[in-house]
This record gives C-alpha cells, sequence and structure tokens, in this order.
C-alpha cells in the first residue's frame, strides 16, 4: 500500500490514486480518492480519510455525548447535544421500569439547565438520538467548567493514546470529561487550575492543526518532560516522499490502535445490539400487555353496556307490565261500577211494573 502523509485538501482534490478504501470525507472518483471536505488527509491499513478542520456533529451509535436538559415532558427530556438533533432521555431509563408519570417526580432527578453524560443507544436520520445513563460513570454532573470546542477537535484534544489530555490533567490536577459532540466539562478543587486548564483547552482547540503543538501545551502549563509521547506531526503537500522510520513506527502504532478500537467498536455494537433486542422484546411485551389489557378494557365497558341494556329493557318491561294492571283494574272497577248502576236500576222499575199490575 502507497503510505501518503498527512497534508491539507479542499473539496475535489485527489488524495491518492490506487485501489484504496474511502472512509470518512473521501469519495471515489475513476481511480482516485477525492475530497469531500476542507481538512487533513490521511491513510491508513483500513483506508484514506479527511479529517475536517470545522464541522457540526452528527450522532452516531455508542458516541459518549455531554449534554444540557433543555425541556422536559411526560415521559422524557431533551437534551441539548451540540447537534442540528436534539436528543431524548426517557424517564425509565432513571426511574425504572415501573415508572409512573402520576407518582414520580421527573424535577427530582434532572431539572432545565442540568449537565449530563450519557450515551446514544440509538439514531437515524427520521427519529432523533436516543440517550441512556445505565453505563458505569454516566449520569448527572454535579458541578464543573462548561467548554464548547468544535467536534472535529476532539480527536487532537485526546491526543494520542490519551497523551494530550492526560497532561492537562496532570499538569492541572483536574479532571477533564470529553463528550464526541465537542462539549468538555473540567472539574478541580484549584480555581487556578480550572483557568489553566481551559486555556490548554482552548490552545489546542485553536491550533489542533499545527506541528509541535504538544510542545507549545507543556510550556503553557509549565511541563518539562524530556520524553514527548507524542511525536510531532508533519504537514506537507506532496504523496511522493517515502515516510520516514519514526513516522513509520507511528503508522504501525496507530494500525494497532485501529484495530483495537475496531475490535472494541464490534464488541460494542454486539452488546448494543444486544440490549436493543431486549429493549424491543421489552416494549413488545409492554406493547402486548397493553393490547391485552385495552381488550379487557373494552370487554368490560360492553358487559357493562350489556348489562345496562338488560337492567333498561327489565325496567321497561316492569313499567309496561305495571301499566297493564293498572289499565286492567281501572277497566273491572269501570266494569264493577257500571253493573252496580245496573242494578240499582232494575228493581226500580220493577217495583213499577208490580204497582201497575196491581
Amino acid at each position: 500500500m502507497q503510505e501518503i502523509k498527512r497534508r491539507y485538501v479542499i473539496p475535489g482534490d485527489k488524495i491518492i490514486e490506487g485501489n484504496y478504501k474511502p472512509l470518512m470525507n473521501v469519495i471515489k472518483s475513476g481511480n482516485y480518492l477525492v475530497s469531500t471536505r476542507v481538512g487533513i488527509a490521511e491513510a491508513g491499513k483500513d483506508g484514506v480519510k479527511v479529517i475536517p478542520l470545522s464541522g457540526v456533529y452528527i450522532p452516531r451509535v455508542n458516541d459518549l455525548v455531554i449534554g444540557k436538559v433543555i425541556d422536559r415532558s411526560s415521559l422524557s427530556w431533551d437534551i441539548d447535544i451540540n447537534s442540528c438533533f436534539f436528543a431524548h432521555l426517557p424517564a425509565q431509563d432513571v426511574f425504572g421500569r415501573d415508572f409512573s408519570p402520576a407518582r414520580d417526580d421527573m424535577g427530582r432527578q434532572l431539572s432545565i439547565g442540568d449537565l449530563i453524560i450519557a450515551r446514544i443507544v440509538s439514531f437515524d436520520r427520521t427519529r432523533d438520538p436516543m440517550l441512556t445513563v445505565q453505563d458505569k460513570d454516566l449520569g448527572k454532573i454535579p458541578y464543573g467548567e462548561f467548554i464548547k470546542i468544535s467536534p472535529t477537535r476532539v480527536p487532537r484534544l485526546i491526543g494520542k493514546r490519551g497523551s494530550m489530555i492526560q497532561t492537562i490533567e496532570q499538569a492541572t490536577q483536574t479532571r477533564v470529561i470529553i463528550g464526541q459532540n465537542g462539549i468538555v466539562v473540567v472539574t478541580g478543587r484549584d480555581h487556578e487550575g480550572l483557568s489553566l486548564a481551559a486555556k490548554a483547552i482552548r490552545l489546542v482547540e485553536e491550533e489542533s492543526h499545527t506541528t509541535n503543538l504538544t510542545q507549545r501545551v507543556k510550556a503553557l502549563l509549565n511541563v518539562q518532560d524530556p520524553t514527548d509521547p507524542e511525536q510531532p506531526e508533519s504537514i506537507d503537500t506532496s504523496m511522493e516522499r517515502e515516510p520516514q522510520p519514526t513516522q513509520q513506527q507511528e503508522q504501525q502504532q496507530e494500525q494497532q490502535q485501529e484495530q483495537q478500537q475496531e475490535q472494541q467498536q464490534e464488541q460494542q455494537q454486539e452488546q448494543q445490539q444486544e440490549q436493543q433486542q431486549e429493549q424491543q422484546q421489552e416494549q413488545q411485551q409492554e406493547q402486548q400487555q397493553e393490547q391485552q389489557q385495552e381488550q379487557q378494557q373494552e370487554q368490560q365497558q360492553e358487559q357493562q353496556q350489556e348489562q345496562q341494556q338488560e337492567q333498561q329493557q327489565e325496567q321497561q318491561q316492569e313499567q309496561q307490565q305495571e301499566q297493564q294492571q293498572e289499565q286492567q283494574s281501572n277497566t273491572e272497577l269501570h266494569s264493577s261500577q257500571q253493573r252496580q248502576e245496573r242494578s240499582q236500576q232494575n228493581p226500580v222499575k220493577s217495583s213499577s211494573k208490580e204497582k201497575q199490575k196491581n
């Protein structure tokens, strides 16, 4: 595989010729790999990619992000993750499966303005990212200094094998929490250490594309270390020079790290798929239970309606029977009265006839 040095590219620049795999911000045009972003091109064992100099954060599954609570509904919190997409943290993820909006107070756990560190468990372009805080070291960040940087600067802030961030933390006696979305939270007891760490982070953001950045950060932090775990990187516009032996060693180390990262990502993806399957099964079970409950409620309502109709019919029948009985009693009474009147009239007539005969 032909090696190339890291170099600046703009959209449309031809990076390298040959049968290479195009990775992030790279497309294949004919026999060339072409850049689609302004950034720095570099090649590894897995292919060729362009690290953009600027850009917005696009969520990816398993990314660790730091976000701010901006709103809440009856079932979830809305989280600003420094992206064009707003994320959602389900209340069941915090309270458990037995969460009840009527019983549990969501404001007791997270309020508007709180910072959290979470992991993205699901996302696609048709719906917003879904977060979880169930993993270790995730959840609410109680205090700290909030810093926002470009998401494209995050790998440079971490450094090779975490060298850059370790240097900042050790020199300032602070803890630096970095989200893949470009949100950084610095915590510590010393105010001067917090201020110095923030300055170092700003320096990395502003000069991440330059060489000898580690030395300048150490100079800012007054750190004197003859052994530099992060070798200076050279930016070259040519693709024809052979890499120096130190660069070859660095590339081998990078390839090993990339392989390890790929293995870790595969393991995380497998775990995530298992979790998603479990969640889907749980959701299906909950949906089935809800459907069964709804069906039972509908059946109960139907039975109640039938009972009410039967009661109404019985009442109507009773009323009709009572009315018929009243009518019969009235007719009988009327007929008895008529008979009495006739009986009274008949004796008078008979007596008058007898008198006439006499």
